[in-house]
């Protein structure tokens, strides 16, 4: 049985450092629970064992309420390479820059430096169930006018 999905409209905006990249807010399969999202890196970003950074996206985001973002791990990136995707709620009314946080978690024999390159998948987004992105770009003036309360307040703007 297939569960019927409700599209929903996301709009948003590139920013100037965005690294183009087929694979940026797209589900890689019919049945995807999840669309990629990429690093926008201009040049290669290393984490050490048991560190953990920011890696910047250059978009910026605005989805139809109530509706949030999960950020997840890749699995392949996790299971291969030890990097997970770590602190992962976008919500509704932030419109700041998607900052993806990931953590190296090799350790022991097995930790080992890893590198992101320009351009790579990094996270997995899904949407709640049964939500599904439709990605529209639109222009900085357009995404003005969708500003919110929060605006561009994150990672722990709201207090401790």
């Amino acid at each position: 049985m297939i569960a019927n999905v409700i599209k929903t409209q996301v709009k948003f905006v590139k920013l100037p450092h965005y690294v183009d990249s087929p694979a940026n807010l797209t589900y890689s399969t019919e049945y995807a629970a999840c669309f990629d999202i990429c690093a926008a890196l201009d040049r290669p970003m290393t984490i050490a064992p048991g560190q953990h950074c920011m890696v910047p996206t250059a978009i910026k985001t605005a989805a139809e309420a109530p509706l949030w973002f999960r950020i997840n791990s890749r699995s392949g990136l996790a299971a291969k390479n030890g990097i997970i995707a770590i602190g992962g709620i976008i919500d509704n009314d932030y419109r700041g820059e998607w900052k993806v946080i990931l953590l190296n978690t090799t350790s022991g024999d097995y930790a080992h430096d890893y590198v992101i390159e320009p351009g790579d998948k990094i996270a997995q987004v899904e949407l709640p169930f049964p939500y599904r992105a439709e990605f529209v770009e639109v222009s900085e003036a357009e995404f003005e006018s969708l500003k919110t309360g929060r605006g561009e307040g994150g990672f722990g703007s709201s207090g401790r």
